[in-house]
């Protein structure tokens, strides 16, 4: 191990950095407030974490920065180890500390013993960063947790613009949006021309599986359970039914897989929620939505199915819940004898998504609702 980014010019031949550069658009990387403490960054696996780190080292001090990749580290004595022997340094920038299992113990140690250290780690399985978070109360830099997501449209939007490729109306940017989705090796890929970014769609497939193999996981049903919550998007389903129609059979082993896929960013289970008291029927059917296109197009290409026709009108609602998501902490979809709702916030909004060149085919639940805040997405106004 070297300290490379003491080498004079050394941003010049690194991986990441270069790749950078070397991009037709940039994504903006926030900076960090300042201060000692713990700095988390999660997000997908090569959504542009290290890179981020990789920014924020090439504008430290080199004499008082420490940079390692935890990919190759074998347990977390050895990266205590590691970090001890640069102790005199003040800003320790961790990539994909989550390989290392019980990471939080030296940085725990270390941020007990040393209260002036500014330490930032970055990882792609929410579980496992969240029980390393819930370790360590009191540690936390100010504000320092952060999350790094595939491109919403606004931002897909504004990267294509920035790249200089052509202009695309409204309508056919949306769709097009469909069909590559957020992840920014996804957008490289479908570049000027439009291409379907099916490199980017097998990449994604592959980091997805080595994270399910490395917890001792079955890639069958992986792949099953996957086609089952895309051709069900938009749809209720119980984990028993997700069970039922696979190999699974037991639908606690359905659960797992459904808890998996959300601590690796690829899912998000939404609740049916009561208009009454605003709170979630955990007991009664869900609904399963992908969080970008990218996985939604992924899966029927890794099982060799033809995607359902409709699959602007699922991928409108899939993008909607995501968008929705990153903006709003309580809210879910309502039924009743008048049919349903996609997404309300009880006693304060509520939204239907309908991809059609009218707001048309409203259920009767929706009309009713005495809700003064609700709107229709539809392809004149989605998103707005």
């Amino acid at each position: 191990m070297y300290n490379f980014w003491e080498i004079k010019d050394w941003q010049d031949s690194d991986k990441h950095l270069k790749e950078l550069k070397n991009l037709a658009f940039n994504r903006k990387f926030a900076d960090l407030p300042e201060g000692a403490g713990l700095f988390v960054i999660r997000g997908p696996r090569q959504i542009g974490k290290s890179s981020w780190l990789k920014t924020m080292l090439l504008k430290a001090n080199p004499n008082d920065a420490f940079y390692i990749s935890c990919e190759n580290i074998l347990n977390f004595k050895e990266l205590y180890e590691i970090l001890m022997a640069n102790i005199h340094r003040t800003l320790f920038l961790i990539d994909e500390i989550t390989f290392v299992k019980e990471w939080w113990r030296p940085i725990k140690s270390i941020l007990d013993t040393y209260y002036n250290k500014r330490i930032v780690v970055t990882g792609s399985h929410a579980h496992d960063v969240k029980k390393g978070m819930d370790q360590m109360p009191g540690r936390w830099g100010k504000g320092g947790d952060f999350e790094l997501l595939p491109m919403d449209f606004f931002e897909f939007s504004e990267m294509r613009k920035l790249a200089g490729w052509p202009k695309l109306d409204p309508e056919k940017e949306i769709e097009l949006y469909f069909r590559v989705g957020g992840f920014p090796t996804a957008l490289i890929e479908c570049g000027p021309h439009n291409k379907t970014p099916l490199a980017a769609q097998e990449v994604y497939r592959r980091w997805l599986l080595g994270d399910i193999l490395k917890l001792g996981k079955s890639e069958t049903y992986l792949r099953e359970i996957l086609v089952q919550i895309a051709l069900t998007t938009s749809s209720t389903i119980s984990l028993q039914k997700l069970a039922q129609r696979t190999q699974i059979g037991s639908h606690n082993t359905a659960q797992d897989y459904v808890e998996i896929l959300e601590s690796c960013y690829a899912l998000k289970t939404l609740y049916e929620v009561d208009l009454d008291l605003g709170t979630p029927k955990f007991r009664k059917e869900k609904k399963f939505y992908l969080r970008d296109p990218l996985i939604y197009w992924m899966v029927f290409e890794w099982a060799e199915m033809l995607p359902p026709q409709n699959s602007f009108d699922l991928l409108a609602e899939l993008v909607a819940h995501e968008f929705l998501i990153r903006q709003h902490n309580r809210f879910g979809f309502a039924r009743s004898k008048k049919g349903e709702i996609d997404f309300i916030s009880p006693k304060s909004w509520a939204i239907e998504v309908k991809w059609k060149d009218q707001p048309i085919g409203l259920s009767k639940m929706y009309l009713d609702s005495p809700l003064l805040n609700k709107k229709v997405w539809y392809k004149n106004n989605f998103l707005k």
